[in-house]
């Protein structure tokens, strides 16, 4: 009881530390930090200048709980071809995991996924609705904040299927 008492309280105190830096919201699965479009160029992986600094405030609290994986989920919107935004949304989630491998964090507990257009949070029919879409979700989890982690998946320097 005491142990699960911890793992939730750890776990609500790293939704307000990463809530301090960028949108994060609670899952059953995991902590769900957004990346979002505005860390983008339109169109490209490469991360902003925004955004590197945010990911060094973001991988400064991943140092010290070493046994939290990541997992990078990259998103886009349905402009474009499938094929096309499969593979752009695979170098920004594959960007964001590299960078915070250039950070510490390391490589073992860093996965990444392109997951295309596929799971949009908002409709593709508006300007609005499309900048949503564009994103990298970092799927934060572990034994140490109550979620387990699954066995499936590779390290980044290769995508995850």
């Amino acid at each position: 009881m005491k142990a699960e008492t911890e793992r939730a309280e750890l776990r609500a105190k790293l939704l307000r530390q990463f809530n301090e830096i960028l949108p994060t919201r609670e899952t059953e699965r995991s902590l769900v930090v957004n990346i979002g479009d505005v860390l983008f160029d339109f169109d490209r992986h490469s991360l902003r200048d925004e955004a590197r600094e945010k990911l060094a405030r973001f991988a400064g609290i991943l140092l010290n709980y070493p046994d939290l994986k990541i997992r990078c989920e990259g998103h886009t919107d349905s402009i474009g071809t499938a094929e096309y935004n499969q593979d752009l949304s695979e170098k920004r989630a594959q960007a964001a995991a590299d960078y915070l491998n250039t950070l510490g964090v390391d490589r073992s507990r860093l996965y990444y996924e392109g997951l295309g257009e596929n799971a949009p949070i908002a409709s593709n029919d508006s300007r609005f609705g499309r900048q949503k879409n564009r994103r990298v979700e970092m799927i934060v989890s572990g034994e140490v904040i109550g979620v387990p982690v699954s066995s499936s998946g590779s390290a980044a320097g290769g995508a995850m299927r």
